[in-house]
């Protein structure tokens, strides 16, 4: 279950997008219930407190809600998720050590829960953090597995959050390109004009970082006119702006029409941005701004005392590692300084603008990404040795590693070896082909069946394992022959209708680390028991 929050936004980050931390849909809506009754409203309206003293900028409280909201949650994942949501906030106020131990405990939860979507967020803030202390190399085995996580994630609607969050979470890594494609996977998940006009936003931040980056001239237009596209596509967006949205669009937009040449509404834009940052203290987009104005300024007034704004925005920026973004005010701090006779100084900055240092700075940004993609790559092969080929399902490698972690933790286990009745005919009668499309859509329906956190294992052939944690036999035998039912009265995908396929389910109960063999050799026996029997049934050992 995921919980529905009022619509907010994060404050401006440090290289130009805007991190989520109050935006998703987990429920139903405010109002949802359930057999709880209040307890749920309660936590829904804890939720959406913590979501409007976010938007009014009380961090702080908002972190104190989510933080109550988490412990009355039913579900983990919906723990997870407000965990994440405290997290942000606390980082919002600098309190980077709980951040980071809230993002930590929830990485190591989540990735036994199997929480995919709140497992990507949680590593994309200990990147964050990472890369505030300048600990790269640390930044990139994380970053690696975040990536491999993210590819887990479903383009659910649900989950759009999480995906835009890891955009900025590549922006900040320096990584525009990769963060500008999940920003438009991010875009097409999106429920409504709003969320559109922040990623919108964002995107026109990731543009503006790639155009800087980009040393191909024509490359570096095309991200030039697709920033002010995105850019202006958030401002234009339908309905009310956010304030983090419409600061972030001005800012970026005001220097890239400056790149274009279109200084007086470049100058419009950074002003405006400047008005709001200033009210609603949002430093990050107010440097951005800043430059803007700068360069705006000297070309239509060749006012030499911008120089100063650029200084100021240069040391901001340097507190706030955004430094990339001050780029486009370096021609005009030389002109000024040339035409001010100041040549040491002129030439100082110059020295700064050099290609060499720019290309050495592509390369290890190049390097940085290749060793991210390498670790993706590696995680990728782990997976597949522990994963069936045909179903993606974990395999009898993962089985055998896993179980006993479980048998453990979580017990009564319910341990099911399920087996397809008739299923040579299958193949012997339609083919190889419809006897592996019939296997993939079994291993869809038990999938579904199951609870998060409960898993379905392919053994090979038709043998499948089901593992369900903290359930009784009553309940697991509930679960099992709903799912043999359902099989049994199914039309297959591909085959004709009078073909039936039903299945014989042998179950047996265990607990501790120590019980994985007893367990899967009665499994075994009441499979055997359930086929003796005449098949298509559950029996329990």
């Amino acid at each position: 279950m995921r919980i529905h929050e009022v619509a907010s936004y994060g404050a401006a980050p440090r290289s130009g997008g805007c991190r989520v931390s109050d935006r998703s849909s987990r429920t139903g809506g405010l109002g949802a219930t359930d057999a709880a009754g209040g307890f749920v409203t309660e936590m829904h309206s804890l939720v959406a407190m913590a979501g409007a003293a976010r938007a009014q900028g009380f961090h702080l409280r908002a972190a104190d809600l989510y933080h109550t909201a988490a412990e009355q949650a039913f579900t983990i994942e919906e723990q997870l998720h407000l965990t994440m949501r405290e997290a942000h906030c606390r980082l919002q106020v600098d309190d980077r050590e709980t951040a980071e131990r809230l993002a930590a405990e929830v990485a190591a939860l989540a990735r036994t829960e199997e929480c995919y979507a709140e497992l990507a967020d949680a590593l994309g803030l200990q990147v964050e953090t990472l890369m505030l202390r300048n600990e790269y190399a640390a930044a990139s085995e994380v970053l690696a597995e975040a990536m491999y996580v993210l590819l887990r994630v479903p383009d659910d609607p649900a989950d759009h959050q999480v995906i835009h969050n890891m955009a900025v979470t590549y922006q900040r890594c320096d990584f525009p390109i990769p963060a500008i494609d999940l920003y438009r996977r991010a875009m097409r998940l999106a429920p409504d004009d709003s969320e559109r006009a922040f990623i919108s936003a964002n995107m026109a931040s990731a543009h503006h970082l790639a155009m800087i980056h980009e040393a191909d001239l024509d490359q570096a237009a095309r991200h030039l006119h697709d920033g002010i596209a995105a850019a202006t596509a958030a401002l234009e967006m339908p309905g009310p702006l956010e304030v983090v949205t419409e600061a972030t669009a001005l800012a970026h937009r005001s220097v890239m029409l400056n790149a274009m040449g279109r200084h007086t509404e470049a100058l419009a834009d950074a002003q405006r941005c400047r008005d709001l940052a200033r009210v609603h203290e949002l430093p990050d987009s107010e440097v951005v701004a800043m430059v803007g104005e700068a360069v705006a300024r000297w070309n239509l007034e060749r006012d030499a005392s911008v120089l100063d704004l650029i200084f100021d925005a240069a040391a901001q920026a340097a507190e706030m590692n955004i430094g990339a973004y001050l780029k486009s005010s370096a021609r005009t701090s030389i002109d000024i300084l040339w035409e001010s006779g100041r040549y040491d100084e002129a030439r100082e900055v110059m020295n700064r603008q050099v290609e060499g240092l720019t290309a050495t700075l592509r390369r290890e940004r190049e390097a940085r990404w290749g060793h991210v993609r390498i670790g993706v790559s590696l995680r990728s092969s782990e997976a597949t040795s522990a994963t069936d080929p045909l179903t993606d399902l974990p395999n009898r490698r993962h089985l055998h590693t896993w179980l006993p972690q479980v048998l453990e933790q979580h017990p009564p286990v319910c341990v099911a070896l399920v087996d397809l009745d008739g299923f040579k005919a299958v193949n012997d009668d339609h083919g190889y082909e419809h006897g592996d499309s019939l296997l993939q859509e079994l291993a869809g329906i038990l999938q579904r069946i199951c609870r998060r956190g409960d898993a379905v294992i392919r053994l090979g052939g038709d043998e499948f394992v089901i593992v369900l944690r903290d359930t009784s036999p009553g309940d697991a035998r509930s679960v099992l022959e709903r799912m043999r039912q359902l099989i049994a009265n199914r039309t297959w995908r591909g085959l004709p209708p009078d073909v039936t396929v039903t299945v014989s389910i042998g179950v047996a109960v265990g607990a501790g680390a120590d019980d994985v063999q007893r367990v899967l050799a009665a499994a075994g026996d009441a499979l055997h028991v359930a086929k003796r029997d005449g098949r298509n049934r559950v029996v329990f050992r």
